[in-house]
């Protein structure tokens, strides 16, 4: 349902592009070339003044950082945050107007049965995404040899709760298909709450570990700006939220390596996104959609999987 929707905005973004275009070079004032230029600017100027616009909120929620790490200079932090910008306008444009739009008929790579040693993943996309979003992150995990399996969280615009059984059955699938006793979950953004939620429902005997990237645990600041119920339950500390996290045994904290950016566009405050006992990485200079792209993330997943797989 996400990549039709998505479909039918990139329609849109080129009908408007093609009407832009058309009225220029039928007016004779640009040349057939900087007509077709300037059409084709006029959505990508949208889509990146929204962007800015999400930047400029997250900026502003951004909170105090906490007194655990080196402190960053003035100059160092405008670095970070052009830095992110900059990253996240191509990042964002490869997702929503060609991967999640275009090839999610496409299965994500996976090698062909687990490698012995390298637990099954299972990927866990995010709000209005869809399993498009971890193809270059499923080739990589696939050369490494993991098994991967991806799903799209089906209503796009559900309560979170609602995308445990789909979890559930994902993950008993890629046993069934591995041989493995355990899994392992990676969750971008509302993916790492859905993997949350499956845990609550199901208990955590069959995952081995969890990794988020850049998933709101507190909540942010960008989901007043919406009505669905999975974003009114992804507020800043919604009752929700607040539920899940009090649900949670410490045990099953200690299962999760939570990546943060300090820099996350869509994620704010981005300090405080984290859960008790977890292990925590903050990272600079990426946006949200980046973190699902950047190969140092690709490299701490990686990290946690190989953990996994050596306790297991």
């Amino acid at each position: 349902m996400i990549a039709r929707l998505q479909r039918w905005v990139l329609a849109w973004q080129v009908a408007i592009a093609a009407a832009v275009g058309g009225w220029l070079g039928a007016t004779g004032r640009l040349s057939p070339e900087m007509a077709v230029a300037a059409g084709i600017a006029v959505p990508l100027g949208l889509h990146v003044s929204i962007l800015t616009l999400d930047f400029c909120l997250a900026g502003f929620a951004r909170g105090t950082p906490p007194g655990d790490g080196p402190a960053r200079g003035r100059l160092a932090r405008l670095a970070d945050w052009s830095v992110a910008w900059a990253r996240e306008i191509p990042d964002s444009l490869r997702t929503f107007s060609i991967a999640q739009p275009l090839l999610a008929a496409r299965p994500v790579a996976s090698a062909p049965a687990a490698t012995p040693g390298r637990v099954p993943v299972l990927l866990l996309h995010g709000y209005f995404c869809n399993h498009a979003l971890w193809r270059p992150m499923a080739r990589r995990l696939a050369r490494r040899g993991h098994a991967v399996a991806a799903i799209d969280l089906e209503p796009p615009f559900a309560s979170i709760d609602a995308y445990a059984p789909q979890v559930r059955d994902a993950v008993e699938a890629l046993r069934a298909r591995t041989g493995a006793t355990r899994v392992a979950l990676v969750g971008h953004s509302m993916g790492g709450l859905a993997a949350r939620a499956y845990l609550r429902a199901c208990g955590d005997e069959a995952i081995a570990c969890v990794v988020t990237l850049g998933t709101p645990h507190r909540g942010t600041v960008h989901a007043a700006l919406g009505r669905a119920r999975n974003v009114r339950q992804m507020r800043r500390d919604s009752e929700w939220l607040q539920r899940l996290a009090a649900d949670e045994p410490l045990e099953r904290r200690r299962l999760f390596t939570v990546v943060l950016s300090h820099q996350d566009n869509i994620v704010a405050p981005q300090a405080i996104q984290t859960l008790p006992d977890a292990r925590t990485v903050r990272l600079h200079g990426l946006g949200h959609i980046s973190l699902a792209y950047d190969a140092k993330v690709a490299g701490i997943v990686e990290a946690a999987l190989d953990d996994a797989s050596h306790a297991a």
